[in-house]
């Protein structure tokens, strides 16, 4: 009889874009609900990142951190465009 459940082991690279892919999820919709904190992100995005929404961290790869870093928008619809050419994963 065999026991052994197989499966395909999650990679440490995976594991990060989920994590990264959690963090943007929820930067977006902290932009969505405070319309200060969204100017801050369209504007200066990783200040935004670094400085958190209502105590909530937003942690991000070298990689996310990177993705964010260059993105010049006008407004979070460009933005959100911008970044899922960045990470298409989005």
């Amino acid at each position: 009889m065999i026991t052994k459940l197989f499966t395909t082991p999650t990679t440490h690279a995976q594991v990060q874009i989920n994590a990264d892919l959690r963090s943007i999820r929820r930067l977006l919709a902290a932009a969505v609900i405070d319309p200060d904190f969204c100017n801050l992100l369209i504007n200066h995005p990783l200040r935004a990142v670094t400085a958190g929404f209502g105590g909530e961290e937003f942690p991000l790869s070298a990689y996310g951190l990177e993705a964010i870093r260059g993105i010049r928008a006008d407004s979070l619809n460009q933005f959100t465009q911008l970044l899922n050419e960045k990470l298409p994963i989005f």
